[in-house]
């Protein structure tokens, strides 16, 4: 995480007319825990996966003022459970003119499990992705931007959970250049993915999407909506389906701060329903006051909640929560720490003695949820010790406290990594 906020970091700030390229190598060593505890058959199972490793990270790139400009990161790991690699390519065109005309990516990604690794999934993968943007015109207002994607993931042993695939795609953008406005995007996107194992569960999609970001007077907007149709190639497989997403965010000044709206839509619909594939719609909302300097600490405090309409399924719910962060930028000590506390409500779920309130019928197999307390803590946090060392911490944990105690659940994540650059 570190070396990608560095590297964001290189491409916003502003070049200077005598920049060099730039190149950071940045070594680190570290210790991972996966934390997972439920009920199984008749006793309560944790699960735990440790692993020690040691990485590398090597990235660089070219004078920012070039017309050609290129970038390169390497990053490998090896650790007691597995080991992984990166290697990512770029190159961008962009005249005098300050526009670009041509951007390409490539990067390729492996991960090879030891014979004696804790993980229960543990095919080792080789993935490819490529990228082609075009920008063949601009006009005084917009901007044509053409996109080709490629993707490849093979596993060394797939499975029903780890399967094979190669994708294709094409897109179409047109872009703003800044107007009163505000910035836009809307364009069409198709995209072909194939199954070699499971040629039934082969998919084309083909969606439109937009988003708008526009300064009122009321305060700040950002608006964004996908619909998309995915069709299947076997139907008794898998049914084709439409997704419609919308997203929605307003930040007003008050009192110093602001007052924060944030709206998630998300629906499915699919042409034949099914025991697995039914008709849904999840709508996440938050409201919340945020207050502090941006460049230094922030901090928010949220109310949150969540809806899951799902027919017959014993899936939909209702929830609702309240959420608390704080963000620190200091030379010594940056992070993020959130938290959250709340309750989720199913329909078909079980009453405060634990007894069902409703179940649903999978061949003949009774599925039921009850409700649950919940907490996630997440924590994101570098102390900088001097100008070579640094400490780099990313954790979280999230039990659910149901009323039918086998429902138990904890889910948990640390990594804490010492980092070395010279």
């Amino acid at each position: 995480m570190t070396a990608a906020v560095g590297l964001a970091a290189a491409l916003v700030l502003p070049a200077t007319a005598d920049e060099p390229p730039v190149s950071r190598l940045r070594l680190s060593a570290g210790h991972d825990t996966f934390l997972q505890t439920y009920y199984l058959a008749t006793d309560d199972t944790t699960e735990t996966i440790t692993e020690f490793n040691l990485a590398a990270d090597y990235e660089a790139r070219s004078r920012r003022q070039n017309k050609h400009q290129w970038h390169w990161r390497t990053e490998l790991v090896a650790g007691s459970q597995l080991r992984r690699e990166l290697f990512d390519v770029g190159y961008r065109w962009q005249p005098a003119t300050g526009k670009p005309r041509v951007r390409t990516d490539l990067s390729w990604a492996g991960r090879q499990y030891r014979a004696d690794s804790d993980y229960g999934l543990n095919s080792d993968t080789r993935e490819i992705r490529g990228d082609l943007y075009l920008y063949p015109w601009y006009g005084r207002r917009a901007g044509l931007d053409l996109r080709l994607r490629a993707r490849r993931l093979d596993h060394s042993r797939p499975s029903v959970l780890e399967q094979d695939y190669r994708e294709v795609g094409a897109a179409a953008f047109l872009n703003s250049r800044g107007t009163a406005s505000g910035i836009w995007r809307c364009g069409l996107r198709a995209t072909q993915r194939a199954y070699p194992d499971s040629a039934a569960i082969d998919r084309e999609t083909f969606a439109v999407e937009g988003d708008l970001d526009r300064s009122l007077g009321l305060g700040d907007l950002w608006l964004y909506h996908r619909s998309e149709r995915r069709l299947i190639a076997d139907e008794n497989a898998r049914p084709s389906a439409w997704l419609h997403w919308d997203e929605a965010r307003l930040a007003v000044p008050a009192g110093g701060g602001h007052v924060i709206a944030n709206l998630n839509s998300e629906v499915w619909r699919y042409d034949r329903e099914t025991t697995v594939w039914f008709d849904a719609w999840r709508t996440d909302l938050e409201l919340g006051y945020r207050w502090g300097d941006l460049l230094r600490s922030q901090q928010q405090v949220s109310l949150t909640g969540q809806r899951l309409a799902a027919g017959a399924s014993p899936e939909a719910y209702t929830q609702a929560g309240l959420r608390g962060s704080i963000e620190a930028y200091h030379h010594a000590l940056s992070g993020i720490l959130s938290l959250e506390v709340g309750r989720r409500w199913y329909r078909n779920g079980a009453d405060d003695s634990g007894d069902p309130t409703g179940a649903f019928d999978l061949g003949g197999l009774a599925l039921a949820y009850s409700d649950f307390t919940y907490l996630e803590i997440w924590i994101m946090a570098t102390w900088t010790l001097n100008d070579r060392w640094s400490l780099d911490l990313t954790a979280s944990y999230q039990p659910e406290r149901h009323t039918e105690p086998d429902d138990n659940t904890v889910l948990g994540f640390s990594s804490l990594r010492l980092a070395w650059r010279p």
